[in-house]
C-alpha cells in the first residue's frame, strides 16, 4: 500500500476520533453502568480493528471489526463482554448485533475505498439465526454501505448455533451472494470438526487456546498440523488467532500455516492505521523461520549421521550370532550405553517380530496401560517403516518424530535391512527425540 493511502486513512481516522472525542477511560470495566437499550438507541458505539496479517505474503489480508460500547453521554467504554451479556439478559441481543455490525461497516468503508482487496472480517452472533433464520438484513446493511459481498467474510460461532439445519441454510444463501464465511475459535471448547465438513467454510480460524505455547508443546503442534492439512483437503484458508509471539509466529509458519492474527502484531484499535511497521513485521518472521529452517536442516543432518553411525553399531553386533533367538542378547548389551534409545527390535522379512522389544532406560516406564511394547510374533507388515523398506526397495527408512506406543515417549523410528545366514531382516531402532543421540561403543 502506498504512503499516500496511508496518509489518507490516517488524516480520516484523526478526523473521526476528534468528532467522536473518545479517550481511554479511566474507571474500572467492571463498575461500569449503563442502559443497554439506551446505547443501542443513541448508537453508542465504537468499532476496533485488528488486523490479519499474510506473513508469507508479506500484506495485511484483512480487519476483524470488533465493538466497545460507550456510556451514553460519556467517555467510558464498555468492555465487549459486559455489553453483550447486558443485551442478552434484557432480550436485545439481535438489535446490539444489527447496530454492532453497522459501526464496523461504517468505519471500515475508508478501508475499504483505499485498498479493495481489504478484507472486513465481521462476527455474527450465530445464536441468532436460530431466531431470524435466513432474513436478508444482513444483506440490506452491507448493500447500504456500499461494500462489495466479496470484501465480506462472515465469523459464525459454529457451536452456538441449536438449529444446525438453519445454519447450513444461511451458510449456503450467504455463500451463493458472494459472501465468504469463517468458523471461528475452531479448537476451543464444544467446536465439532464434522460441522467443517457439513458447511464448506472458506476461512477456519484456529482458537487461541491451541496456538499458545505451541513452540513448545509437541501436542498442540500435531492437533494444528492436523487442523492445517484439513483445511488444505476442503480448500480453505487458515488463520492462527491469538497470536502473541514471535516463536508462536514462527511455529505457525513452520506448520503449514501463513495467515495470522493476534497481539505480535497489532492490538485491536480505533485508531488502526494500515503501517508500514507491520509489514516489515512480517518481513521478520520469515527471515528468522528462514534461519530456523537452516538450524534445524544442521541439526537434523548431525543426528542422521549419529544415528546411522549407532545403528551401524547394532547391526555390527546382530551379525555375529548364529540363530535369531540370540538377538535379544546382543540388542541389551548395545542399549545399554544407549540412553538416547527409546528401544529397539528385529522384524523378519514378511514384517513378523522376531526380537522382543528391547529397552535402554525408558521402556517400562510409562505406567498407562495404553502403552505398551510390542511382543515377539507382531505383524508389523503395515507399518512405513517396513512397507519402504522392503516394498518400495529401499536400505534405510527415518520416520517423522511421534509418541512411542511402547514407552508414551516422543520418539523417531530408524530401520534398516541387514542379513544374516542370507535371510534378510529388518532393524527398527527408536531414539528419544529429546535428547542429543550418542553413539554406541562395543
Amino acid at each position: 500500500m502506498s504512503i499516500a493511502i496511508v496518509v489518507t486513512i490516517s488524516t480520516m481516522i484523526t478526523k473521526a476520533r476528534k468528532q467522536l472525542e473518545i479517550s481511554t477511560p479511566k474507571n474500572d470495566p467492571a463498575e461500569t453502568t449503563f442502559d443497554i437499550s439506551e446505547v443501542i438507541r443513541q448508537k453508542s458505539l465504537l468499532a476496533f480493528f485488528q488486523p490479519i496479517m499474510s506473513v508469507t505474503g508479506k500484506k495485511i489480508l484483512g480487519l476483524e471489526g470488533l465493538i466497545r460500547g460507550i456510556v451514553p453521554d460519556s467517555d467510558q467504554l464498555i468492555p465487549p463482554k459486559q455489553l453483550f451479556d447486558a443485551a442478552a439478559e434484557t432480550g436485545l441481543t439481535i438489535p446490539l448485533d444489527r447496530a454492532c455490525r453497522n459501526a464496523v461497516l461504517a468505519a471500515f468503508q475508508d478501508y475499504y475505498y483505499a485498498n479493495q482487496d481489504l478484507l472486513l472480517f465481521l462476527n455474527l452472533d450465530t445464536a441468532i439465526i436460530d431466531e431470524v433464520g435466513g432474513s436478508n438484513y444482513l444483506c440490506g446493511q452491507v448493500s447500504h454501505s456500499g461494500i462489495s459481498p466479496k470484501n465480506i467474510v462472515i465469523e459464525i460461532n459454529e457451536s452456538k448455533a441449536l438449529d444446525t439445519h438453519g445454519l447450513t441454510q444461511f451458510v449456503v444463501t450467504y455463500k451463493s451472494k458472494g459472501f465468504l464465511i469463517a468458523l471461528d475459535d475452531v479448537g476451543a471448547g464444544f467446536s465439532n470438526m464434522d460441522r467443517i465438513a457439513g458447511l464448506k467454510p472458506d476461512i477456519v480460524k484456529i482458537d487461541r487456546s491451541i496456538i499458545q505455547d505451541m513452540d513448545r508443546i509437541y501436542h498442540k503442534q500435531e492437533v494444528f498440523k492436523s487442523l492445517v492439512n484439513l483445511t488444505n483437503k476442503i480448500g480453505a484458508l487458515i488463520v492462527a488467532e491469538g497470536v502473541e509471539t514471535r516463536a508462536e509466529a514462527i511455529q505457525v509458519l513452520k506448520l503449514g500455516g501463513q495467515v495470522i492474527q493476534g497481539f505480535y502484531f497489532a492490538r485491536p484499535g480505533n485508531d488502526f492505521v494500515l503501517k508500514a511497521e507491520l509489514i516489515v513485521k512480517t518481513t521478520e518472521v520469515v527471515d528468522a523461520y528462514k534461519a530456523l529452517l537452516l538450524e534445524e536442516l544442521e541439526d537434523y543432518n548431525h543426528k542422521c549421521l549419529v544415528y546411522t553411525h549407532t545403528v551401524n553399531g547394532i547391526i555390527k553386533a546382530l551379525a555375529v550370532v548364529d540363530r535369531p533367538d540370540e538377538f535379544d542378547g546382543q540388542l541389551q548389551k548395545c542399549l545399554i550405553k544407549a540412553d538416547a534409545v527409546d528401544c529397539a527390535y528385529v522384524l523378519d522379512e514378511s514384517g513378523i517380530q522376531c526380537s522382543d522389544t528391547i529397552g535402554a532406560k525408558n521402556i517400562g516406564a510409562c505406567e498407562k496401560l495404553v502403552f505398551h511394547s510390542a511382543k515377539m510374533g507382531v505383524d508389523h507388515s503395515i507399518k512405513n517403516f517396513y512397507y519402504n523398506l522392503i516394498k518400495r526397495k529401499q536400505d534405510t527408512y527415518i520416520s517423522e518424530p511421534y509418541v512411542s506406543m511402547a514407552t508414551g515417549s516422543l520418539c523417531i523410528t530408524y530401520s534398516r535391512v541387514f542379513r544374516l545366514a542370507a535371510k534378510k531382516y529388518i532393524l527398527c531402532v527408536d531414539f528419544l527425540e529429546t535428547q542429543q543421540p550418542l553413539p554406541i561403543s562395543l
